[in-house]
């Protein structure tokens, strides 16, 4: 089953682990630590999901989570960077 993300505007689309390696180097992470939070992000989500689902805040907070563990300043500016967009 393909895991899908629900957006906050209702759409649904397939989740992508490009979209979280970018978003994390965008608020200033390396490209290891993009990956590393990326294909962890992955898994829980596919633990997570239900119905082969998940939402966009879930996978945002999870990120964050990791990040905060490995690099508090990224870990904020990922988060201010999501309230933006």
């Amino acid at each position: 089953m393909e895991l899908k993300v629900a957006k906050r505007a209702g759409e649904v689309e397939a989740f992508t682990v490009d979209k979280i390696k970018e978003g994390v180097m965008k608020a200033g992470g390396t490209a290891e630590l993009a990956g590393e939070v990326a294909l962890n992000t992955a898994k829980w989500a596919t633990e997570t999901a239900k119905g082969g689902v998940i939402s966009v805040v879930d996978i945002h907070n999870k990120v964050a989570e990791l990040l905060y563990g490995k690099d508090k300043e990224i870990a904020g500016k990922f988060k201010s960077f999501v309230k933006k967009h």
